[in-house]
């Protein structure tokens, strides 16, 4: 179960996600060298693909993931419900759109990664994130030194990718 705190995370310029109006659909996953996520909506053209690179920078693509296939997870509802009250008494203006991208700060899920590895740096020594994609029918958990890149790709009339 999840403990941390929820910040929301704008990983796209324009995101056309809304978790409720328009579900982020997970296309594929796959973790060879490189972590690669692809999304889409429903009714759409576009693939939106999340690249976490392992380069000389970067030995680890990601620490670790963990994907929940879930409609509902009760203790992430729960941070989003605390976090929806938070900005309420912060007076902070209500949010425009059901968010599909949180980082989590003071993550469980990162506590209890670290006490598993014993190759895992330090908490001084790296700077791992808590990334979190909520899609239509999963809960993504990434561990991450790094952002990831991210590409857009739109299907031509022929049907080809193009990036």
């Amino acid at each position: 179960m999840e403990h941390g705190n929820l910040v929301i995370w704008e990983p796209l310029q324009v995101n056309p996600f809304d978790r409720f109006h328009a579900p982020m659909n997970l296309v594929s996953m796959h973790f060879e060298g490189d972590f690669v996520l692809k999304f889409n909506t429903f009714n759409s053209s576009k693939e939106y693909i999340f690249t976490y690179k392992q380069n000389q920078s970067n030995y680890y693509a990601i620490r670790h993931f963990r994907i929940l296939e879930e409609f509902i997870r009760h203790d992430i509802e729960i941070l989003i419900d605390q976090f929806r009250l938070k900005r309420e008494s912060l007076g902070l203006p209500k949010l425009t759109y059901n968010h599909t991208f949180f980082k989590i700060e003071n993550s469980s899920f990162l506590s209890w990664y670290r006490s598993i590895d014993p190759s895992f740096p330090l908490q001084e020594d790296c700077c791992v994130e808590h990334h979190l994609y909520i899609t239509s029918n999963y809960f993504i958990d990434v561990l991450s030194e790094q952002q990831p890149t991210i590409t857009i790709s739109t299907n031509n009339d022929s049907g080809n990718l193009i990036e």
